[in-house]
């Protein structure tokens, strides 16, 4: 039998996960799909407009309709107490990240799963990108040399989360993925600058500095990262890039871009007289076969994980990647930042 699931929060992002899952049992990835929000009109209209089902109880989802598997897109603060719920009632739980308000609250929410044997994976969606996993393996292919440092841009125009800021809301996937493009390797040292919205306590605009340890992707010095989030800045309408700078070549990223990426590869006489200017040496395409939205990716791989853990496989071959642990290490990551700001 098929995963039943169940999308918890039909919000902005929730109605994402609703379309996206929706397609994913058009395509028999999934058997049965539940829309559950506490706005009985908002969760009626989305079922009526996927061809799914209704509910308004997070709770007694198991009871009603015996779901195996839910993403949890409620507002952050009840990211956590959903999951350990349905946790609970023996149901494998996808959270949109943060996973929790905190990291100590990420850690008893992972811990909580390991207890329970369930699979727990949080929305860190660019993990799955399929330019992110082309750049990673060139870069531990040794394509690009060693990594010089990484930019980050995420910017939009929009009103600020009554909940969390740009940092939470946004920085937590860059950082990650910077970690991510490094092996997995934490940085050693986060330093950042923010901008109050009018909302107490909320930033919507922040820079962050990461430094990684000696020797990383084999830079003797450390590759270094900086991040620019804001819900106040817009150039050319959304931004979502990543340059990422090695010593013999550049690669660029357009998130919103799922067939490929562009590399620069470096003139080897870039400081000599002889340097034939930009144009010696063009950016060239890097085609992607198969590439789908990250979070159709996502999905996808969530819905194959909680089948795969249905049949016995151990967790530690499900090949998962973002599991629970990778949250709470966002967490860690984004309290820094946040703590950094104030210093």
């Amino acid at each position: 039998m098929g995963q039943c699931v169940a999308v918890v929060g039909t919000g902005y992002w929730g109605r994402n996960h609703v379309r996206t899952w929706a397609a994913l049992k058009q395509e028999h990835v999934i058997e049965r799909l539940i829309v559950c929000d506490l706005d009985e009109n908002r969760a009626r209209e989305l079922a009526e407009e996927f061809d799914c089902e209704w509910h308004t109880d997070a709770l007694t989802l198991k009871d009603t309709f015996a779901i195996t598997a839910a993403s949890i897109a409620t507002p952050t603060p009840m990211h956590a107490p959903l999951a350990i719920a349905l946790m609970e009632q023996g149901v494998d739980v996808l959270v949109e990240k943060p996973l929790a308000m905190n990291e100590a609250e990420a850690q008893t929410t992972v811990e909580t799963a390991k207890s329970l044997g369930r699979l727990l994976c949080v929305g860190h969606l660019f993990r799955y990108h399929v330019a992110i996993r082309k750049a990673a393996e060139m870069i531990a292919n040794g394509e690009i040399g060693p990594v010089l440092h990484i930019e980050s841009d995420r910017l939009s125009v929009r009103e600020p989360r009554p909940d969390i800021g740009v940092i939470a809301a946004l920085a937590i996937h860059d950082m990650d993925i910077c970690r991510d493009l490094m092996g997995d390797i934490d940085p050693e040292e986060i330093s950042a600058f923010s901008l109050p919205s009018e909302i107490e306590g909320i930033e919507d605009h922040a820079v962050i500095h990461m430094r990684f340890p000696s020797n990383t992707c084999d830079n003797p010095l450390g590759p270094s990262a900086q991040i620019t989030v804001s819900w106040r800045s817009r150039v050319r309408g959304k931004v979502r890039e990543l340059r990422i700078i090695g010593r013999d070549a550049s690669l660029h990223i357009d998130y919103l871009d799922h067939t490929g990426l562009w590399i620069h590869k470096h003139p080897q006489n870039i400081r000599g007289p002889d340097w034939g200017g930009f144009g010696a040496a063009p950016r060239e395409r890097v085609e992607i076969e198969g590439g789908e939205p990250s979070l159709t990716a996502e999905l996808r791989a969530f819905a194959n994980a909680c089948n795969l853990h249905a049949q016995g496989t151990p967790f530690d071959s499900l090949n998962i990647l973002a599991p629970g642990e990778i949250g709470v290490i966002g967490m860690r990551l984004v309290e820094s930042a946040l703590q950094a700001t104030k210093e």
